[in-house]
């Protein structure tokens, strides 16, 4: 009851603290007063002034798209030269060569899209300098996903309009008045828990044996909280929240979680607030939550249960007094099952991509789980990317709707026509297809087979889970796959890239196309966007289509490995 306990009292304070936050954002890109006004709009209108920007034109969704796609491309160039020639950079006391191009390729795709697959350990591959830039590109990733899905909720609440807003405003906006405070405050509270926050890269110790050793220490707070507040996941460390500097003690592990969920919470609501209709918001979210809750209590009952393999052979998996129980191998012994269930359902349902485990030794209907949470990419999922992915899925729910009682579709008193919903099933099957295409030929040439360093179906998982990821924009691995490859590099940077983009375009199109429309009257046929009704057929399309497009994948790998399990066969 302990670690039931745990997760209620985490999943209420994210839920909690995302009611006034959702509050804050729509006042802030709806342009009202906030509280951090005399604060941030003095910095804001330095910084339009410096960049030549008139914060206050707008533009169509063609230029918003086409600047915020430039902003990232550039971004993109200047952090790929800093790690190519970090040799030649500050901050860089143990010397550390510049970055390989395949490697440097994958990296910098990899942090300017919100993914954070990292196929390097960080304290042994990269300065402090490159660091940072990397923490810089974890703030701008945040901004990127989420002013697109302001730019899509503008063109669901604008009549008759052209424009969906200013760029660069909404992610100055995005940048001060959220990400920057709020890195701040969590950087200061995990550094009071003993994360290190240094410009040094070593410190030589005596440890307790009266041995000495070397630590690998740096500006580590201030990457830990907007890794997490940002959805990024790409930490300071190989081991991430599974290293010590990283994610020190329970609570530490907890408020991480608490980091990673309660803005991609707070969207959801905030988008209700945008479009005057409440009720729609809490609808979605009560699909979002259910679907996490589900996901949460297999993979918590699955590692709890532990492995009826060892049991045979007479481990003890029981829980005790002295004995956690279950399945703790990858585990850590002071966090337990419980907050470690959570904190892997979540970085996976928000797409932070963050650990504080192995997944790779997760039971293998665990393992699946977390990979369909990826495969849907919807349960609240990453910074505006979650948001905009469940409502592409509504515009395809409410079209079947449609469909079935002979109407034309209506969407929150607009028309859902062809258009939109072309460009919706483009960004659902990119999504897949940009997943299974690439699975399927890693697994067919010697270059992607010779990256498993597991037999059987949990090799195929391992695989399957790296797509998945890098598609997902989330960034965790099942590490029994060698990424660090050319083979992965390139097609893992290419899937990475175009997982991230394709879905976006899609989006912010279909947000072009119904900014233009006039809005309907609701009359007795309309099929109403909240309550139990919605809610069914919104969560019956989504199941739908995730069991037809990704069931076939899964049952090669985690499924199989679990009745081979279950016969008594390991893949080790």
């Amino acid at each position: 009851y302990t670690g039931v306990l745990q997760i209620i009292i985490t999943l209420a304070a994210m839920v909690i603290a995302a009611v006034p936050l959702s509050r804050y954002l729509a006042h802030v890109f709806n342009g009202e007063p906030t509280f951090l006004d005399g604060i941030i709009n003095p910095v804001e209108s330095l910084t339009f002034k410096f960049l030549k920007v008139n914060e206050n034109e707008e533009t169509d969704w063609i230029k918003y798209l086409k600047i915020g796609i430039i902003v990232n491309f550039f971004m993109l160039a200047i952090v790929y030269l800093i790690l190519r020639f970090q040799n030649f950079l500050p901050f860089n006391q143990m010397h550390y060569p510049g970055i390989p191009w395949a490697l440097d390729f994958n990296t910098a795709i990899s942090f300017i899209t919100n993914t954070n697959w990292q196929n390097y350990a960080g304290e042994e591959a990269l300065s402090n300098f490159s660091q940072m830039a990397l923490v810089f590109l974890q703030f701008t990733s945040a901004a990127t996903g989420l002013v697109f899905a302001i730019a899509f909720i503008r063109g669901l609440v604008r009549r008759e309009a052209k424009y969906v807003g200013n760029f660069y405003a909404d992610y100055i906006k995005a940048i001060y008045r959220l990400f920057l405070p709020l890195a701040i405050i969590f950087a200061v509270i995990m550094l009071w828990q003993g994360a290190p926050q240094t410009f040094l890269m070593q410190k030589k110790v005596v440890n307790m044996t009266g041995a000495k050793q070397t630590l690998s220490i740096g500006p580590v707070a201030s990457m830990v909280s907007i890794e997490n507040l940002g959805t990024n996941g790409g930490g300071f460390y190989d081991a991430n929240a599974a290293q010590p500097y990283e994610n020190p003690n329970p609570f530490t592990n907890a408020l991480t979680v608490f980091m990673m969920g309660t803005i991609p919470i707070a969207l959801f609501l905030m988008y209700g607030i945008m479009i005057g209709n409440k009720k729609h918001a809490w609808t979605l979210f009560a699909v979002a939550m259910t679907l996490l809750l589900v996901c949460l209590a297999v993979v918590y009952s699955q590692e709890a249960h532990g492995n009826p393999f060892l049991a045979k052979l007479g481990a003890n998996i029981s829980a005790s007094k002295n004995n956690p129980g279950g399945n703790m191998e990858g585990k850590q012994e002071h966090i337990g099952i419980a907050q470690t269930s959570l904190f892997a359902t979540a970085t996976t349902a928000f797409t932070t991509g963050n650990v504080d485990s192995a997944h790779d030794s997760f039971m293998p209907l665990s393992g699946m789980v977390l990979i369909a949470e990826m495969m849907l990419n919807l349960i609240f999922g990453g910074k505006g990317v979650g948001l905009l992915n469940m409502l592409t899925m509504v515009i395809i729910a409410v079209f079947i709707a449609g469909l079935m009682v002979g109407r034309t579709p209506e969407f929150l008193g607009k028309k859902i026509e062809a258009k939109e919903v072309k460009l919706a099933t483009l960004a659902m099957f990119a999504h897949a297809f940009i997943i299974l295409i690439p699975f399927a030929i890693a697994l067919a040439i010697p270059a992607g087979l010779a990256g498993i360093l597991n037999p059987g179906p949990h090799g195929l998982s391992e695989i399957l889970y790296a797509y998945t990821s890098t598609v997902a924009n989330n960034g965790s691995a099942f590490a029994g796959l060698n990424g660090n490859t050319l083979f992965y590099n390139i097609s893992l940077g290419l899937t990475i890239f175009f997982g991230r983009y394709i879905p976006i375009i899609c989006q912010v199109a279909i947000a072009g196309s119904l900014i233009k429309k006039k809005s309907i009257q609701e009359s007795a046929g309309t099929f109403p966007a909240h309550g139990f009704l919605f809610y069914t057929v919104v969560m019956a399309t989504i199941l739908l289509v995730g069991a037809l497009t990704f069931f076939p994948a899964l049952a090669l790998g985690p499924i199989a490995e679990h009745f081979a399990m279950v016969k008594g066969h390991l893949f080790y």
